[in-house]
């Protein structure tokens, strides 16, 4: 069988009173035992850069996921490879794909009689090439809640923390997203 999901993301930033992207995200996995699967995604996203001008990044990942439940909880660790791509017109990196590897620790609560789902996360963002930006890091920490609408359609709402490390001007960002998913 495989997990197949499509989740358009809203961010803003500055308190949530300024735009700063959209994103559609699409991932297919195959569970290859109760607590292993493997997975793909592609990501189409448009952000605003500080001088307001639109960047387009495509985003191609694989990656493997080990998940364990004790009753209502839900543990999980996601290791991904990844690499993104943008137009010559909107990054200096024109063609040359940036490839990132993340990994990711979640704690999610689903109760089967409760409609919401709270959660917490910590990621870290390793980048490796091209090797004028390796070692460039990030720590992103998520909470956040889902709703379930249906049994296909999730709703949530999510504050993402996230520091940058090793740059001549580190950036922390509060990100505010508000996002759907939608399971085939």
């Amino acid at each position: 069988m495989i997990d197949f999901s499509i989740i358009p993301e809203v961010r803003l930033w500055d308190n949530s009173t300024r735009f700063e992207g959209f994103l559609t995200e699409v991932d297919a996995s195959v569970p290859l035992t109760k607590f292993f699967r493997l997975g793909t995604e592609y990501r189409y996203q448009i952000d605003r850069d500080r001088v307001y001008n639109l960047d387009i990044i495509n985003r191609f990942g694989i990656y493997a996921e080990l998940d364990h439940r004790i009753g209502d909880l839900r543990m999980a660790y996601r290791a991904m490879y990844l690499q993104e791509y943008t137009n010559i017109y909107t990054r200096e990196l024109g063609l040359i794909p940036e490839s990132i590897h993340r990994h990711k620790v979640t704690l999610r609560y689903r109760n089967k009689k409760w409609h919401l789902a709270p959660g917490i996360s910590a990621e870290w963002f390793f980048t490796l090439a091209p090797s004028w930006v390796n070692y460039q890091e990030k720590l992103r920490l998520t909470a956040g809640v889902q709703y379930r609408l249906t049994n296909k359609i999730n709703l949530g709402i999510d504050y993402k923390y996230q520091q940058e490390f090793y740059e001549n001007n580190p950036l922390s960002s509060h990100i505010f997203c508000v996002g759907a998913e939608y399971r085939l």
